[in-house]
């Protein structure tokens, strides 16, 4: 059977910056930081106590909230934000007709854990819990998407750590062109939450000052939250209806590195072997890519594996790679990170621009490609690369397409 060809037609954002695509793309491009002290918690206990939360204003609008349809857990309530502005761009629902033929596939490591604190809090405190039961599991953020929009379709919630919104990406590309749907509403969400945050400063991954991606003085992130969601579709269907098409998914690989349940692999192996499937999935050869929106977390370990990577895969083909990092803008966002970077992607193909790595010299000593340091660098770009390296080993990258149609027809 030909696989059908799958398209992006609607994207939808909340991030540290706030709610709404154009506000991510303009502070992302701008060069601005979302990092600021954390207030949700008291952080003052930990090496650092900066994070990337969602502006509080937007975390207390309970107008919005209500228009959301009151979900009781924050990764739900950011991406019922994120898919009213996905399918607004869309064109399409809130409520799909064609249900059946209409996934949904979210991905998240804490979504629940902010809520599971309280509820716990409570129950030791022997007083009535401000959040139900209900809201804790991260299942609930799928539950309450697919009630919301009628989505009775191939479901699904991926858990693989950093890795869970590009791998619900993939899988939703997946069941596409496959044929298992026509359509499918795909990324997901997660929190700041406090257990995150603790375990991460035990690892000694949390950055005490600046996060400085592939600087060789580099010493960690900042975590960040928030949510993305795209709507997928075949591109028979979005050329019927005259959709605008944002970029066409060419393909998807993951692996996985097999090396241990937090650090990552010396030699690079295990990612470079998902650059590989992915390439291949799509067709393409290294020399097709010409940006790569990376992991880049700032840590001395994985930001020296993802380079071990780029040029295993790349070889002399790195040497004319633009390449950057969104964590040392926006924070490590945990399970969300794949969707945001995705969505910054293919921002970058469809404006021609890449946004800058902050604070960095870009003096990683096996660096070879043309690392964006601190301003935004124009660039005409066909093809680029989302790649996520996440804990228990799980190794995911997706390749975007720039889309015209009179390059397409």
């Amino acid at each position: 059977m030909d696989k059908r060809r799958v398209v992006i037609t609607g994207i939808g954002v909340v991030s540290p910056y706030g709610a709404g695509l154009p506000r991510f793309w303009q502070a992302l491009a701008s060069g601005e930081s979302a990092r600021r002290p954390i207030r949700g918690f008291d952080a003052s206990v930990y090496r650092s106590a900066q994070g990337g939360e969602a502006p509080a204003e937007l975390l207390a609008d309970a107008g919005a909230r209500a228009r959301c349809g009151g979900p009781g857990e924050d990764s739900a309530y950011f991406l019922a934000l994120a898919a009213d502005e996905a399918l607004a761009d869309a064109g399409l629902g809130p409520v799909f007709d064609d249900a059946e033929r209409v996934g949904c596939v979210l991905g998240t490591l804490c979504a629940g854990m902010r809520n599971m604190r309280e509820y716990g809090a409570a129950y030791e405190a022997g007083r009535p819990s401000p959040v139900a039961a209900e809201t804790i599991p991260a299942h609930y953020q799928l539950d309450f998407l697919a009630r919301r929009h009628n989505l009775t379709g191939p479901s699904s919630l991926v858990s693989t750590a950093c890795s869970s919104t590009t791998d619900a990406l993939g899988y939703a590309f997946d069941l596409i062109r496959g044929g298992e749907c026509d359509r499918c509403l795909s990324g997901g969400g997660d929190v700041l939450a406090e257990m995150i945050h603790a375990a991460f400063n035990g690892l000694y991954s949390i950055t005490a000052g600046e996060p400085r991606p592939f600087d060789s003085e580099r010493d960690g992130f900042f975590i960040g939250e928030g949510a993305g969601l795209f709507h997928l579709e075949t591109l028979a269907s979005a050329r019927a209806r005259g959709a605008r098409i944002h970029a066409e998914i060419l393909g998807y690989g993951l692996s996985n590195t097999g090396h241990h349940l937090t650090a990552t692999s010396e030699d690079g192996a295990g990612e470079a072997l998902a650059i590989r499937r992915a390439l291949d999935d799509a067709g393409l050869g290294p020399a097709d890519i010409d940006y790569i929106n990376c992991h880049g977390t700032g840590t001395r370990h994985n930001d020296a594996s993802e380079i071990r990577a780029i040029n295993r895969v790349f070889g002399d083909a790195a040497e004319r790679l633009h390449l950057s990092s969104n964590k040392a803008s926006i924070g490590h966002c945990m399970g969300a990170a794949g969707a945001l970077e995705a969505a910054a992607t293919v921002l970058a193909l469809e404006n021609g621009l890449i946004p800058p790595t902050l604070h960095t010299r870009g003096d990683e000593a096996e660096l070879r490609s043309r690392l964006v340091g601190a301003e935004a660098r124009p660039a005409a770009l066909r093809r680029a690369l989302s790649q996520s390296f996440g804990f228990g080993g799980a190794c995911s990258c997706i390749v975007f397409g720039h889309y015209r149609e009179d390059e397409h027809a």
